[in-house]
């Protein structure tokens, strides 16, 4: 039987939630790096695999191409998650999956957005030419969501960690580089330190401090926060 084969770029936040999650269900993966500072997921090759040129892809045989990280959550713990020793990353339970897949969606269409939009501007023009100002109240804004998501329970979805957390994390961890998550929120901040505890956060900050370093070089300034 094939292995799974995972393109990736452990710079890239959605990539990390997929490693993260992978280490997690002990999966047995063939990795494949593109490079997106050198322009490798515009190689021919990569566009036929993937025609909106990002990671991760996940390919696992003839029939499955996922070209999106909420996707490639979804499918690995469906296809991959010991039921007998059942962790309950991805309940079955259609009720619990929606409040999920509905955390999934917010972590795409605003936290990473935002995150994706400060990120790029500061490596296109530069530190000293952007609006700080401007991105950190729109992540602010996104803490403040956040905040409110976690009332009352301990996870995004729950009493217990989700796939809901592990997309959330890694994101959460590359904007609180710029924007430090402090106690002003302080259920984000107990949960973004439970999240920072646990042994398979070790691949997000492998890949978060690649990042920092790589966009502080391009960006020509410091990060306030290293962690």
């Amino acid at each position: 039987m094939q292995k799974p084969v995972l393109y990736y770029d452990d710079r890239s936040p959605p990539v990390r939630s997929c490693l993260i999650l992978i280490k997690m269900l002990n999966i047995d993966v063939e990795y494949k790096f593109v490079d997106l500072f050198k322009g490798e997921q515009f190689q021919n090759e990569f566009m036929q695999l993937n025609p909106v040129h990002t990671v991760p892809v996940l390919v696992n045989g003839d029939d499955v191409v996922l070209t999106d990280s909420h996707a490639i959550l979804i499918y690995l713990c469906d296809m991959f998650e010991d039921k007998n020793v059942k962790k309950d990353l991805f309940p079955e339970l259609m009720r619990d999956r929606l409040k999920i897949i509905n955390l999934l969606f917010f972590e795409c269409s605003v936290l990473f957005r935002r995150d994706s939009d400060l990120m790029s501007e500061i490596v296109r023009k530069g530190f000293s030419n952007i609006d700080v100002s401007y991105h950190e109240r729109k992540i602010h804004e996104a803490y403040t969501a956040m905040e409110k998501f976690l009332m009352p329970q301990t996870y995004f979805a729950g009493d217990k960690l989700t796939i809901a957390d592990v997309s959330l994390i890694t994101t959460a961890s590359t904007v609180n580089l710029m924007f430090p998550i402090d106690k002003r929120w302080p259920r984000l901040l107990k949960w973004f330190q439970s999240m920072q505890a646990l042994p398979e956060y070790e691949v997000n900050s492998i890949g978060l401090e690649k990042l920092r370093n790589v966009v502080e070089q391009m960006g020509k300034f410091k990060f306030p926060s290293s962690k």
